[in-house]
């Protein structure tokens, strides 16, 4: 599939593009939600409108369009800045006489809706009790059930965009948003991690603009959060991902790529976290791409110079994840290794790897607890679970096993880390969960994936076996 930055290069047909979403929007093209079952609504507040994009390209509204237009979809944008949870309830459907001055949701039909609001119209920032803080939180979890309760009464999909950083917050706040969003991806709801797109490790913008809203290239990352397939999987009846009970796992025996995925769209901010025991030396798993340098030039927006900032590609990099000494580490895409005091044993560990490209940062995880941060940003274009995936880099250990793979659209901070250790099921921007609890690993099949997504994990040719706890010994 073309990567999304190929469409630019085709000006006509953006043009066409945004004159029918324009058309759509005036409601010169006739809604028929069951003759368009292809349609998404974005239904959110100023950033889902597009603000602090200095562009003029509807942020990452605008970008999803252009994505989902090349898949056969629609997307409008019933947005309005400055709506709350509160003050978007009326724009739901009209009550008696239509206002042709209000985006509503209902009135242009769609099978879908994007929930775009975060606590930024809430006045969490603005609340200075921890009690007025408390019923912030309260009400807006509220509210966004109620939103996407309606939703589903009309027979509209919903998917709700977690709450994203601002510019002005305290680490209080800080807290509270980390909070919220953990309980909305647990939600029998699909989610995307805003803030683990664009977050500065503080909870302010990390390519800045101004207090409420991103640039440019914040909207892209934030865009790059959305998970591509996930309109087609929820299309096509996929469930809400559940963890595997079961005890059994895959086993792989010196592997060099026994399982891969290559996203077929550019990503930047990801998480791959996977359970894995192993008592021998050797690379269990591998990320490879292309760095990223960040460009900067002089815009204007809305009247007002801005320092504007892109990502582009720099040079090709392979990172690993590795049993070094005895011990789990991680070695970086410049080489430069964080290792843990964590053993490789006969017991199940929990390693995280978790990068935030807008803040150029990598996190690495070993049983919920962080080993360690480095300095790098990276567009990773392929991983590799049970070995390096290509020479010059150590093999898989001897013999390993493997089980609960994911692989998010989004970085993770330590509390959601903490969270999925724990045992609970995120789900905001997961595009794989793979139990590995398959029966038979043929090669050049997928393995299951449990995610709301069309991807999934490529089993190789290495040698892979059905491991399950009660039969199998070491």
């Amino acid at each position: 599939m073309p990567r999304i930055r190929s469409l630019f290069g085709n000006w006509r047909f953006v043009l066409a593009l945004l004159v029918a979403g324009a058309l759509a929007q005036a409601g010169l093209i006739a809604q028929e939600a069951r003759l368009h079952p292809h349609r998404i609504a974005v239904f959110g507040s100023s950033v889902a409108n597009g603000r602090g994009d200095e562009t003029v390209h509807d942020g990452y509204t605008g970008q999803l369009r252009m994505a989902m237009a090349l898949r056969g979809w629609e997307v409008l944008n019933q947005s309005r800045g400055g709506d709350s949870t509160k003050t978007i309830q009326p724009r739901f459907t009209p009550a008696g006489t239509l206002d042709p001055k209000v985006r509503y949701l209902t009135t242009v039909n769609p099978s879908y809706v994007v929930f775009g609001l975060s606590f930024g119209n809430e006045n969490l920032y603005e609340s200075k009790t921890k009690a007025e803080k408390d019923e912030v939180y309260d009400g807006y979890l509220k509210n966004m059930k109620m939103l996407t309760d309606r939703a589903r009464q009309a027979g509209i999909v919903p998917l709700v965009t977690l709450c994203y950083p601002r510019g002005v917050y305290t680490p209080e706040d800080y807290e509270y948003v980390k909070r919220v969003n953990i309980e909305q991806s647990t939600w029998d709801v699909p989610t995307v991690n805003f803030l683990g797109a664009i977050d500065d490790g503080a909870g302010h913008w990390a390519l800045g603009w101004d207090d409420k809203h991103p640039q440019a290239s914040g909207h892209k990352e934030m865009f790059y959060a959305f998970v591509p397939t996930v309109f087609e999987a929820l299309e096509k009846g996929k469930p809400t991902p559940t963890k595997a009970t079961g005890s059994a796992f895959a086993r792989v025996a010196g592997g060099s790529a026994p399982l891969t995925f290559a996203p077929a769209d550019t990503m930047h901010p990801f998480a791959v976290s996977l359970m894995v025991r192993a008592q021998d030396n050797g690379t269990i798993a591998a990320i490879s791409g292309s760095t990223l340098q960040v460009k900067t030039e002089t815009r204007k927006n809305e009247g007002n110079d801005m320092l504007a900032k892109t990502l582009t590609p720099d040079q090709p990099f392979t990172a690993t994840i590795q049993v070094r000494n005895g011990k789990w580490a991680y070695r970086s895409a410049s080489g430069t290794n964080v290792e843990s005091t964590v053993a490789a044993d006969a017991q199940w560990h929990q390693i995280v790897l978790s990068h935030f490209t807008a803040r150029g940062e990598t996190l690495f995880f070993v049983d919920g607890a962080l080993v360690g941060r480095i300095a790098e940003r990276l567009e990773p274009q392929r991983f590799v679970v049970g070995g390096p995936g290509a020479a010059g880099t150590p093999a898989g250990p001897k013999q390993a096993d493997y089980k609960d793979v994911f692989v998010y659209r989004a970085g993770l901070n330590a509390d959601e880390v903490a969270a999925l250790h724990q045992g609970r099921m995120l789900k905001a921007s997961l595009e794989i969960y793979a139990p590995l609890a398959d029966g038979d690993f043929k090669a050049g099949s997928m393995a299951e994936n449990r995610a709301q997504s069309l991807t999934g994990l490529r089993i190789g040719a290495d040698r892979i076996s059905h491991g399950d706890e009660g039969t199998s010994t070491r």
